[in-house]
């Protein structure tokens, strides 16, 4: 009999659970368990020589015929779990794919006549016969006992469809002459724009459904050309760097000992120096793992990727896929049978057959950090398999985080950095006082809404940036001074015009504006602020005949929507784009001519260690659309002109914000100096989360001298109550190395606690 420490995938444990084997099992496997009466995936965590306890179950049966994971993506899991506090159960589940995914089923077989099942059902249909899953398993487990059934994983085949590539055979003059449905049009527009492309991505980003007949129909047309594999691409093809570049390429391939911070300016080419990079590492078959912040942005680098590395098999991992879609792609990973992986955050954690690269592209972004279910970093958990795996680590960002620079001025990252635009010059910044400088109405100022014009004269493209989105801030009566919030989140409702909805950006909550202030009875509701919807209007009034865009999570919900909404932008001519930070993440508009920023003040403001860092960083990448082939031009409207934020932004000098940003940090104390943890106590009832956030302030208080923290708190958070639980928010800064003195508070109240290890905001 062999004895395994086995954790519960997904759950929330700190440490696993004894069970037997009559076989010998891999470390890493994925096993089926009994927990608490019911069948729970578990993963082999280690041997255990204990036979103490008088009953210790046995592992029900092996989920895998073998492990998926090594010993170093063993350890990258307890690192993971050991830095950021996290239940190395939930941990764990983040190296697997979805287990939703119809491709698994539990099957039930019957072994003897004398069982009360008679068929093969699967566990579910089990499940349906009994009033609760305790008593389902409670019952299943006598019938395994008594050698009835048995249970054995049903894992439905893959069919491997051939992939098609699809291109444009017809000049579009000609092939408008035939009679195409909406779809094929749909298909025709994103060839014009994007060029060829394969089948599977003109399903995956929502342009065709799956069992469309119409690549058939346009290929009998002699619309489009349909053939299997890729175009044929010359190989080696040699791309025209610049010197910068050059040196970039160099001294990444000539170091791989240390993470590489790759620090260029918007539209320098950093995406061509990480090519470069990558092509040595692929033609020695190695595998590259490519991050992005944005889903939005992997179908635009996976084209990229196949023009250039069109001998390769790549793929995407994200969560606009479906959750079989998501598993197949995890077992090609695991199994060397894919080159390249373009994902988002959870794609760090795939454990790649013979992985050599890592690229985190956008690297300062805050997505990277995951704020829901568990928390963890990503950009520090590529450090942490940069350092067991001996595979290469590069960041790339215009604005790095202030952290990763600080890294690099310590020598813990290498620095390549790049200050010239491969095509153009910088845009030139222009800054509007709004104090004193002309407006036209409350939103615009004149010298705005004449650049828009000049814009689209010249038949170009204008991005109009807002922080937020909805039609008002917030709603307001004036006679009483009532103001509509959340019944569950203590923040105001944001009004969306043309729904005539009062809407919580936080816990999705909505009703209808009503007619009346329920305070006072009053009549005169007034709405305050802005967002994207009254830009629109606002902007719709004063070009009446120009075409309108708008971008943000209200109007874009899906993969597809945002494909579209995307596709349509890039579009040749003239348009008015009118967006959140959804147009930041690294989206390129060639004849993008102008970028107008309103309402930049308000992030100043922003009670948050990180606001200054985080408050540049947006300003220069929205600033950085503009002008990608032509020199283009950004216009910041301001209440406060003289901050010093906006004169490095007309230098595009974040070096000076990162150093003034340091400074700061280290007088005041927060990361890097120091690992700062925010802890989160949460409860229905406000009494009783002061208690317990109280209780553990009293705990850390008797080891505070001992173990060298501060501890902040615990005060009311600016969102006092989200989603139906009163908040309480305690600061803990450290200079320790481990943070061992935290965990006996983390495991005696986890399940009324959220910790946060260095989050990127306290703003949660």
């Amino acid at each position: 009999m062999y004895y395994y420490e086995v954790i519960p995938i997904g759950q929330m444990v700190f440490n696993g659970f004894t069970y037997k084997s009559d076989k010998k099992l891999e470390i890493g496997q994925r096993v089926i368990i009994d927990l608490r009466g019911k069948f729970l995936p578990g993963l082999v965590y280690k041997e255990s020589e204990t036979t103490e306890f008088d009953k210790i179950k046995e592992i029900a049966f092996p989920l895998d015929n073998k492990s998926f994971l090594n010993e170093k993506h063993i350890k990258l899991m307890e690192k993971v779990s050991s830095k950021f506090m996290a239940p190395i159960g939930e941990v764990a589940r983040l190296f697997f794919p979805p287990l939703s995914s119809d491709i698994y089923k539990l099957r039930i077989t019957p072994k003897s006549s004398f069982s009360p099942i008679q068929k093969p059902i699967f566990y579910k249909q089990f499940l349906k016969s009994f009033d609760n899953a305790s008593k389902a398993n409670k019952q299943l487990r006598e019938y395994l006992d008594s050698n009835l059934i048995e249970i054995e994983l049903y894992r439905k085949e893959i069919t491997k469809k051939i992939d098609k590539f699809v291109s444009l055979k017809m000049d579009l003059k000609e092939m408008w002459k035939f009679n195409v449905s909406k779809s094929a049009r749909e298909v025709i527009n994103y060839l014009s724009i994007n060029g060829e492309t394969l089948e599977s991505d003109l399903y995956s980003q929502g342009i065709l459904k799956k069992g469309s007949t119409v690549l058939n129909t346009l290929w009998k047309k002699g619309i489009i050309e349909l053939s299997e594999g890729f175009p044929i691409y010359e190989e080696n093809t040699e791309i025209s760097l610049n010197d910068e570049q050059r040196q970039a390429v160099e001294a990444i391939k000539a170091n791989s000992d240390k993470p590489h911070l790759l620090y260029g300016v918007t539209g320098s080419g950093k995406t061509e120096v990480f090519f470069e990079v990558a092509r040595p590492i692929l033609e020695n078959g190695g595998k590259v793992l490519l991050l992005v912040p944005e889903i939005s942005l992997t179908s635009e680098l996976m084209i990229r990727l196949k023009k250039r590395f069109a001998n390769y098999n790549a793929a995407f991992y994200h969560s606009g896929l479906t959750s079989s879609e998501r598993v197949q792609t995890w077992y090609k990973a695991v199994n060397g049978e894919l080159d390249l992986v373009i994902g988002t955050r959870s794609a760090i954690f795939i454990p790649m057959k013979d992985l050599k690269m890592i690229i985190i592209d956008e690297e300062h972004d805050q997505s990277y950090y995951q704020i829901e279910n568990v928390s963890y970093d990503a950009i520090d958990t590529a450090c942490f398999r940069k350092d067991l795996e001996d595979i290469q680590l590069i960041l790339s960002s215009a604005t790095p985080r202030v952290i990763d620079l600080y890294k690099a001025k310590a020598n813990f990252f290498y620095l390549e950095k790049i200050h010239t635009r491969y095509f153009t010059e910088m845009p030139e910044v222009q800054i509007v006082d709004m104090k004193k400088d002309e407006k036209y109405n409350w939103i615009f100022s004149k010298k705005v809404v004449e650049n828009i014009e000049i814009s689209l004269k010249k038949n170009k493209k204008v991005i109009v940036f807002t922080p937020t989105r909805g039609y008002a801030n917030y709603v307001i009566c004036s006679d009483c001074g009532y103001i509509f919030k959340c019944d569950e989140c203590d923040v105001s409702l944001t009004f969306h015009k043309n729904e005539r909805k009062l809407r919580c950006h936080y816990c999705g909550k909505e009703s209808e504006l009503p007619n009346f202030c329920p305070k006072c009875g009053g009549f005169k509701l007034q709405t305050r602020g802005f967002g994207t919807e009254r830009v629109m209007a606002e902007l719709a009034k004063l070009f009446p005949s120009q075409p309108l865009v708008r971008v943000d999570r209200t109007v874009i919900k899906t993969f597809k929507d945002l494909r579209n909404t995307f596709n349509f932008m890039k579009e040749p001519g003239k348009k008015i784009v009118v967006g959140t930070k959804m147009i930041t993440k690294g989206l390129d508009i060639q004849d993008l001519d102008l970028v107008v920023i309103l309402d930049a003040d308000r992030y100043f403001n922003f009670p948050d260690y990180n606001a200054q860092e985080s408050t540049a960083s947006l300003l220069m990448q929205v600033a950085g659309r503009s002008g990608r082939k032509e020199k283009g031009k950004v216009i910041i409207q301001s209440f406060q002109p003289e901050n010093h934020i906006y004169k490095s932004l007309i230098d595009h000098n974040f070096d000076l914000i990162a150093e003034n940003d340091l400074e700061q940090r280290k007088i005041y104390g927060y990361p890097p100096f120091v690992t700062l943890f925010m802890i989160l106590v949460n409860n229905p009832s406000a009494d009783k989360a002061k208690a317990k956030a109280n209780e553990i302030v009293e705990e850390l208080s008797k080891i505070e001298n001992q173990v060298d923290i501060e501890i902040l708190g615990p005060v009311v958070p600016i969102i006092s109550k989200l989603r139906g639980n009163y908040r309480y928010q305690i600061i803990i800064k450290s200079k320790q190395k481990n943070h061992d003195f935290l965990y006996s508070t983390l495991k005696k109240h986890f399940r009324d606690i959220k910790i946060y290890v260095n989050p990127p905001t306290t703003l949660v």
